[in-house]
């Protein structure tokens, strides 16, 4: 496993991994097993990358899709916090 350096810029990109095993019907009915965090950084003229697993690495930014489920989450509480069930008499 490569050593992620603390001296350069890193990218940190969520990937989702295929096994390659032909029973597994994750991989064969979905996008595969994930998603997984990834660094990614320059060392020299080649790009590496890293595996760091499943928790947001710290000092990464949330990413697009986290902010939309995020979002998405909060107005699905306001709408039901706002709906008010009529009183029975």
């Amino acid at each position: 496993m490569a050593v992620i350096p603390s001296d350069q810029h890193i990218t940190y990109q969520l990937q989702f991994r295929k096994c390659g095993k032909p029973s597994c019907s994750t991989c064969r009915t979905g996008q595969g097993h994930g998603p997984y965090w990834y660094a990614y950084w320059r060392q020299g003229s080649r790009l590496r990358s890293g595996y760091i697993g499943k928790v947001r690495p710290a000092g990464c930014k949330q990413t697009a899709a986290e902010k939309k489920r995020k979002a998405s989450t909060a107005k699905t509480k306001e709408h039901t916090a706002t709906t008010a069930i009529p009183a029975l008499p």
